[in-house]
């Protein structure tokens, strides 16, 4: 059998982020697709499902319209997407028409100014660059892996082609709106000139005549809003997504199941406590698959502590903008950081199957060189040193001369954590009724477990 790489699109690339400071990302990437297969930490709303199953439908339909017929390559995947953009942003559209500012709104910031601008600028407000790299950093980026791996919402999960329960998703979608703002097949079968559409006016065409009523007709569904993260959806959207994200016997719904169970858990360590010692999962996963998990995320949380200490003590230095590192090492708020950190180490290394995770490797360097650290400012510059040498993405400082020099601007916006994706898969759980997830994201919100870029347009 055969095996190669297959493209549902291009990675155009767009600014370097800081999400893998110390180089775990990968280890992070293992447990999270043991736990929670065909998710991310971004795909954490079952309704952008719905909404995206509609907009994969309709776009599809304009797309052929318009002579799309092969998605083999990557201009036509290109071309394919032009069609699908303008509707996921008409939802963000719709939500803050309707007065809703919080839930998964990529976007959100340029179309408040196209709104200023009357809705005159083209493209929602957004410059050639943010427009063409909302592919990645906008929703149907943030689910693709969804709609490509979770059978029955694409067609052989190609992450185009809606498959049966995308159709019936975007069923619901369209019945939830409004009369006057559902889409129909015969809307498609009017003389059109598709090839005036094609080509960069695919946001005009939805706009002027495929789905102008979005602009104008409130009501039907939303994407959920933050206060509403833990409801239940309708019950015929929830049962669909049900059966595909939380089939029976599935990994994802053993883990929900597990976590829900955890009613004594107050963090996210005590919940990979449970996960470690689910023997449900452990017969799914293979004996041993899930021990290192409680000592890596400590582990991990303790190093990210200490580098966000670090980060704050570098930006509130009121003398100098590269801080001595001698006067930094000299920081109580610091120092407790990293000798959490230090003892964290020495539990990291006296894991058992440790030397069968097949990420361990610069994990353990970092544990080993805190262990052999003895003092506070020997213990800072293991910290500096491994950031430097296995951090993922754009560095945050670098040592000159004995000082800490910044590289990124302070947003305010801490960074995040490493995590298995419990967060997002709590939430579409708690949304299908799985389970009662509330003790479960309880205990994940402990510590800002969310890995979500935000809007970043």
């Amino acid at each position: 059998m055969n095996s190669g790489w297959y493209f549902t699109s291009e990675w155009d690339l767009v600014p370097v982020r800081r999400g893998d400071a110390l180089g775990f990302r990968a280890g992070a990437d293992y447990f999270a697709e043991l736990l929670a297969p065909g998710l991310s930490n971004s795909t954490f709303d079952a309704r952008w499902i719905t909404l995206l199953s509609w907009c994969l439908k309709w776009s599809h339909v304009a797309w052929k319209n318009a002579g799309g017929k092969d998605l083999s390559r990557r201009d036509d995947q290109r071309a394919r997407y032009a069609w699908l953009r303008p509707l996921e942003l008409l939802w963000v559209v719709r939500a803050l028409r309707a007065g809703q500012d919080t839930g998964q709104l990529r976007g959100s910031r340029s179309i408040k100014r196209w709104f200023k601008a009357n809705e005159q600028s083209p493209n929602f407000a957004m410059s050639p660059d943010q427009f063409r790299r909302y592919r990645q950093v906008g929703t149907y980026g943030a689910y693709r892996v969804v709609f490509r791996t979770v059978s029955g919402l694409t067609e052989g999960g190609d992450g185009w082609t809606p498959s049966s329960v995308a159709h019936r998703l975007a069923e619901i979608a369209n019945d939830g709106l409004p009369h006057a703002a559902r889409l129909l097949d015969e809307h498609f079968e009017q003389r059109i000139q598709w090839g005036s559409w094609s080509g960069g006016n695919e946001a005009r065409y939805w706009l002027e005549r495929g789905w102008p009523t979005s602009r104008t007709i409130i009501g039907g569904l939303q994407p959920t809003a933050d206060a509403a993260t833990r409801e239940l959806l309708p019950e015929k959207e929830r049962h669909l997504l049900e059966s595909v994200l939380f089939s029976a016997g599935s990994t994802r719904r053993i883990t929900a199941e597990v976590l829900a169970q955890a009613k004594s858990a107050s963090s996210h360590g005590d919940l990979c406590d449970a996960l470690a010692n689910s023997s449900l999962l452990l017969t799914t996963l293979g004996p041993g698959s899930l021990v290192p998990l409680p000592a890596f995320s400590r582990f991990a949380d303790a190093a990210m502590d200490a580098m966000r200490a670090l980060w704050s003590e570098i930006n509130h230095d009121d003398d100098q903008q590269a801080p001595a590192l001698n006067r930094l090492s000299n920081s109580v708020e610091l120092g407790s950081r990293l000798d959490k950190l230090r003892k964290e180490s020495y539990t990291w290394l006296n894991t058992a199957a440790r030397n069968d995770f097949p990420h361990q490797r610069v994990i353990t360097r970092l544990a080993e060189a805190m262990c052999g650290a003895k003092t506070p400012i020997g213990q800072l510059r293991v910290l500096v040193r491994h950031h430097h040498e296995h951090g993922g993405g754009r560095r945050w400082f670098r040592e000159q001369s004995g000082t800490l020099v910044p590289l990124v601007a302070d947003t305010g916006i801490a960074a995040s954590d490493y995590r298995f994706r419990l967060q997002s898969l709590s939430r579409l759980a708690a949304q299908c009724g799985v389970a009662n997830m509330n003790k479960a994201l309880d205990a994940l919100a402990q510590h800002g477990s969310s890995d979500e870029e935000g809007d970043v347009l």
